[in-house]
């Protein structure tokens, strides 16, 4: 009896003397080194934000990032190859040019019938977006490549290759188009560099200011002629429609 009294006595003490060790351990960890900790989070805060930025330019196929780009980057790929054709200001000046004459030959001289409908096919589009491409002198992108792709429930598709990089890697944005005010409007709903997605702030800040400025290029053309009330997206091309907006003058 007594033995056991003992072997508990000598177990309690083990319990004690442990217990006051962990104490001591925590007591100075909290109190004696709070700097190592901040330390500790400030290296994980710091490794974070150099992983994740290896990995976004690993996306992006610009640059090859060890063990990161393989798993990261897929080398972008158009939704089909598309050959240019006719640019779409020749194609649009065509249009207008013979439906007007066609309006007066069927009024007889007097234009009676104002609807217009306008075809613009992605080889057109694509012609006229290597054009501008070429006049602009952006030499980090290779513009004699460049497409465009018309798809119901896609939208439009430009699809421009990075020049002189091995990894292959292109800009793809999609858009959305519609008619407002008479003129066509375009919004960028989607802007990718390889395998990554460019913020909205930045497509805000630089992408949509400049198709803007391209787009009055086509409006010009179609303001002299007509006025657009709406586009419909078809595999392969656009369907607009609207009314002459010409008037003749009364001899």
């Amino acid at each position: 009896m007594a033995r056991i009294e003992k072997n508990a006595s000598l177990e309690k003490q083990i319990t004690d003397v442990k217990g006051d060790v962990v104490r001591e351990v925590r007591r100075r960890t909290h109190k004696g080194h709070p700097w190592l900790i901040a330390l500790l989070i400030f290296l994980v805060l710091v490794s974070g934000v150099f992983i994740w930025g290896a990995w976004v330019v690993a996306e992006t196929g610009l640059a090859s990032v060890p063990i990161l780009s393989s798993r990261a980057y897929t080398i972008p790929e158009p939704t089909r190859v598309v050959t240019p054709g006719v640019p779409v200001e020749t194609v649009l000046e065509e249009e207008f040019t013979s439906t007007l004459t066609q309006r007066l030959y069927e009024g007889r001289g007097e234009l009676k019938d104002r609807t217009l409908e306008a075809r613009i096919s992605e080889a057109s589009l694509t012609a006229s977006l290597r054009s501008i491409m070429e006049e602009s002198g952006v030499e980090w992108l290779d513009g004699s490549n460049i497409q465009a792709v018309i798809e119901p429930g896609l939208g439009i598709e430009f699809f421009v290759p990075v020049a002189d990089v091995e990894s292959q890697t292109a800009l793809k944005a999609i858009f959305s188009i519609s008619a407002e005010n008479g003129v066509v409007v375009v919004t960028p709903d989607e802007v990718m560099i390889g395998s990554a997605h460019v913020p909205n702030f930045l497509i805000a800040s630089f992408l949509k200011p400049y198709l803007e400025s391209e787009l009055a290029r086509m409006n010009a053309v179609m303001v002299g002629y007509a006025q657009i009330s709406s586009i419909e997206v078809f595999s392969g091309e656009l369907v607009m429609t609207g009314e002459l907006s010409v008037e003749l003058q009364k001899r």
